[in-house]
C-alpha cells in the first residue's frame, strides 16, 4: 500500500469510529433514566400465579418488578397501595381518572412480523398536567389464548420527566397458535392515574 492510500484508510478508519461513538452516545442520551426489563421465566411464573388476583399496584410491583421502584418516593407508594391491579382477561375498564386525575391513555400492539418472530408493546402517554410526571411505567404481556397464560412480557420505567414511554419486545420461536398482546401502564404520583388495553387475537406463524 503507498503512503496516499495508507493516509486515505486511517482517516476513513478514524471517521468511522467518530460516528460509531456518536451513535452510542446519542443512544445513551436517550436512555437516559430509563429501566427496562424484559421478563426472565421467575418473573414469567410470578406473574402466571399472580394474574386475576385481588391485589394492589404496590403489590404487584414489589412482589414482580421491584427494580422499577426502587427509591420512588413513599407518596407514590402510598397512591399505589390504593389501586387493584388490572389483569387481562376481563372486561377493560376505563384508566383511574377523576377531575383532579391527570389522564394516561395506553396502547398495546402486537403482530406476527415474520415467520420466527411476534412484535409485542406497550406504550403509556400522560397528559393533563403542567409537567411531565415525576414517573411513569407500562408493561405489555404477550398472551396465549388458548391457556390464559403470558408467555412473555417487557416492561419500562421512567423518572426523567418524559410524557410517554414504550416498552418494545420482539419473541422469537414463539409456539404456533393464537396470540393477543395485553398492556397496562400508569403514574403514581402526584395523583394515581392509569389505563390499560389490547390487541385483537393473531395467529402466530
Amino acid at each position: 500500500m503507498n503512503a496516499n492510500g495508507f493516509k486515505t484508510g486511517t482517516v476513513l478508519l478514524i471517521t468511522l469510529l467518530l460516528a460509531a461513538s456518536l451513535f452510542v452516545t446519542v443512544s445513551a442520551v436517550e436512555e437516559k433514566g430509563v429501566v427496562r426489563t424484559d421478563a426472565s421465566k421467575v418473573q414469567l411464573e410470578l406473574i402466571n400465579e399472580l394474574h386475576g388476583k385481588d391485589i394492589t399496584v404496590l403489590d404487584y410491583m414489589e412482589k414482580v418488578h421491584p427494580e422499577h421502584i426502587a427509591g420512588i418516593s413513599e407518596s407514590a407508594k402510598k397512591n399505589m397501595a390504593a389501586q387493584k391491579m388490572k389483569w387481562w382477561g376481563k372486561e377493560l375498564s376505563p384508566g383511574e381518572k377523576s377531575i383532579l386525575t391527570p389522564a394516561v391513555s395506553v396502547i398495546a400492539t402486537g403482530y406476527t412480523a415474520d415467520w420466527r418472530t411476534i412484535h409485542f408493546e406497550g406504550t403509556c402517554t400522560a397528559s393533563g398536567m403542567a409537567n411531565p410526571p415525576s414517573y411513569i411505567y407500562v408493561e405489555a404481556f404477550l398472551i396465549d389464548t388458548e391457556t390464559g397464560n403470558s408467555v412473555d412480557s417487557t416492561s419500562a420505567s421512567s423518572r426523567d420527566g418524559v410524557w410517554s414511554i414504550t416498552a418494545p419486545k420482539n419473541k422469537l420461536y414463539p409456539d404456533n397458535g393464537e396470540y393477543k398482546v395485553y398492556a397496562w401502564g400508569y403514574i403514581p404520583y402526584p395523583y394515581y392515574a392509569d389505563d390499560e388495553d389490547e390487541t385483537n387475537e393473531f395467529d402466530f406463524p
